[in-house]
């Protein structure tokens, strides 16, 4: 590709760098005389009309857009099998680079760099794209501090189905919303959460949820809170803090509205102002205070005295009441001395233990030791139906003769219908059926039919009962089986035929291509070839190829010279060279009267032969050596 001119303007400089998807490469503008980057859809895709659709979409979605924070897309073309986009060629690093150079970054790059993103994000989300795969490495950030958001290769218009498809989940695991963990509708503020994560990253040095898998990770988007950044980072004031956990809230009513809301709360945070939504609550009125006085009551002075005759006629008490009540209070005493002395003197026991038993088995023991079970049922994978999860009071714990002891008793596996995940993609089945409370195994089977990657088959099948917490094994197909091929020869042929000539032997063409000087090659010729020609391989695999930079062989001429057939009739005359750089046609075809001799200058490199062909365009005529 380096060297290359796509659609008669853009020459492939050097090579930047590339994707799952795409390669991408500096590139000149020879029309505009303008530095451009060129992304070019991966050689093996071009073949996938899902990818070339996806590839295309991107550029017609991104050419909608005009933002300074949005990375500008200037052209889009297609050459043979090559599909590429020109965009902006932006000088900086992606803020990942920055990221992993820093550890973290300052509280005010951090949030200008956000307030940026915001401000691009906004502009992509009134005309009606999400971004979908908001993370550092899609983040440009130019040396004079300028960010440009960039690849909007899974962009999605939203106003057509958003819903992430059922056969796969699109995006970076670590930035996820927890809508696209689950595979839900993803919108506007899917991106911001995304961008909530970001700001965590940059201002923490680590993305706020990590795992050994990308399910983990995935389900952590989904249940997990993550810890708030003020603990790691004593830089981060509450009201930071306050927008970072806002835009990352698992409750999407609960996120900003939109970016551009997000985006005014960071520019109070960079211009010193409390904000946002900070409010102050009013004081209660009824708390603690110093009054300025003591609390004067008024009345009518006929109620005062009518308060004070109340008062002493409550003094005035019956000798036989007073009796009555004496009476009473030591009959209460005497019933209460009994059943303190009874309560007092019951026997002491021991609980036993009564743990994972049957539970007949643990009310005999209770029985025996004049304990009163009472009994709770619960679900429990883990216990068998019908015996004791857990008691309280626990074993060995003294108590009083009939006491209750309140035992859980488990009623097994809980039953839960499996999900259907056959023909979903990998991930996203194994979210599916951890969500609904089943472990997940998985081998992988080679299937003619099933994408690479896609659940073929589950055991139990679904939308059948299986117990709570049991395995569901899925088998993943790994596409259709390689068959062995062997590599063809592409030296000394250019780098489109190499392609086309791999591609005929179900073979790729490796995107790894270096060049070197070559005296033998001319320019833009394959030198040397890895594996070599003849080599058994995998349908699929890849073949690396070293171009020639030149100068290549010299070119030289020879005059060929000949009479034609003397039958008096009119013939068709062509020459054909073949030498270093393959085999082309150096002159004709042409009419030629018979009898009549021909003499003709034909150019050629070195070693090889010149062919003459007289009407049978097949055999030649005479064949001659050149060296």
């Amino acid at each position: 590709m380096i060297g290359n001119l796509l659609g008669k303007r853009y020459e492939i400089v050097s090579r930047l760098g590339g994707g799952g998807m795409a390669v991408v490469y500096k590139a000149r503008d020879t029309l505009l005389n303008r530095r451009v980057t060129v992304k070019v859809l991966r050689s093996e895709f071009t073949s996938d009309e899902e990818f070339v659709s996806r590839f295309r979409r991107e550029a017609q979605a991104v050419a909608k857009l005009s933002h300074p924070n949005i990375v500008s897309v200037y052209d889009v073309g297609q050459e043979g099998d090559t599909h590429y986009i020109v965009m902006e060629y932006i000088e900086g690093r992606n803020l990942k680079e920055i990221i992993r150079e820093q550890g973290k970054l300052s509280v005010d790059q951090a949030v200008d760099i956000t307030r940026q993103i915001c401000d691009g994000l906004q502009d992509a989300h009134e005309n009606g794209i999400v971004h979908r795969d908001v993370k550092p490495h899609n983040i440009l950030v130019m040396d004079n501090g300028r960010v440009k958001v960039t690849d909007f290769g899974i962009a999605q218009m939203m106003s057509s189905v958003t819903v992430t498809d059922s056969s796969t989940i699109v995006g970076s695991v670590h930035y996820f919303s927890p809508e696209q963990a689950k595979g839900e509708t993803t919108g506007a503020k899917s991106d911001i959460y995304s961008v909530g994560v970001v700001l965590y990253e940059m201002l923490t040095g680590k993305v706020p949820f990590e795992g050994e898998t990308p399910i983990a990770v995935a389900l952590k988007h989904i249940k997990s809170e993550p810890l708030p950044p003020g603990r790691l980072n004593p830089d981060i004031t509450p009201e930071l803090e306050r927008i970072i956990l806002k835009a990352m809230n698992k409750d999407i009513t609960m996120r900003y509205l939109n970016a551009g809301d997000m985006a005014r709360d960071l520019k109070r945070i960079i211009s010193g102002e409390t904000g946002g939504e900070t409010r102050v609550m009013d004081a209660d009125e009824f708390a603690t205070r110093v009054m300025s006085g003591p609390v004067v009551i008024t009345g009518d002075k006929k109620d005062d005295e009518a308060k004070n005759f109340r008062r002493k006629k409550k003094k005035r008490v019956r000798p036989f009441a007073t009796i009555l009540v004496v009476a009473l209070l030591g009959l209460l005493a005497g019933v209460g001395y009994i059943w303190v002395s009874d309560f007092i003197n019951v026997p002491e026991v021991v609980v036993p233990d009564v743990e994972n038993i049957p539970y007949e088995e643990a009310g005999e023991k209770l029985d025996a030791l004049n304990l009163t079970p009472k009994t709770r049922m619960e679900f429990d994978p883990e216990v068998e139906s019908g015996y004791v999860i857990s008691q309280n009071p626990p074993a060995e714990t003294k108590v009083k003769e009939e006491t209750i002891v309140e035992l859980i008793v488990s009623k097994g596996a809980e039953f839960l219908t499996v999900p259907n995940v056959v023909r979903k993609e990998k991930t996203a089945a194994e979210i599916e059926l951890t969500n609904a409370g089943f472990e997940v195994t998985s081998s992988e089977e080679f299937d003619d039919e099933a994408e690479a990657g896609t659940v073929i088959e589950q055991t139990p099948a679904g939308d059948t009962e299986a117990r709570e917490g049991s395995s569901v094994k899925l088998v993943i197909s790994k596409g259709p089986e390689p068959r062995p091929v062997a590599v063809p020869d592409i030296t000394g042929i250019s780098l489109k035929d190499a392609r086309a000539k791999l591609a005929e032997a179900e073979l790729n063409l490796s995107s790894d291509i270096t060049q070197e000087e070559s005296r033998e090659f001319i320019s833009g010729y394959v030198v040397r070839q890895d594996p070599l020609p003849g080599t058994e391989v995998q349908e699929g695999d890849a073949v690396k190829i070293v171009l020639s930079t030149g100068p290549g062989p010299k070119e030289k001429t020879v005059r060929v010279e000949g009479a034609m057939p003397t039958d008096g009739l009119t013939h068709q005359l062509k020459i054909v060279v073949s030498d270093v750089v393959g085999e082309r046609v150096a002159y004709g075809p042409v009419e030629y009267n018979s009898g009549e001799p021909f003499s003709q200058l034909v150019a050629y490199y070195e070693r090889g032969t010149i062919k003459v062909f007289i009407d049978d365009f097949q055999a030649p005529y005479e064949e001659l050596p050149v060296n």
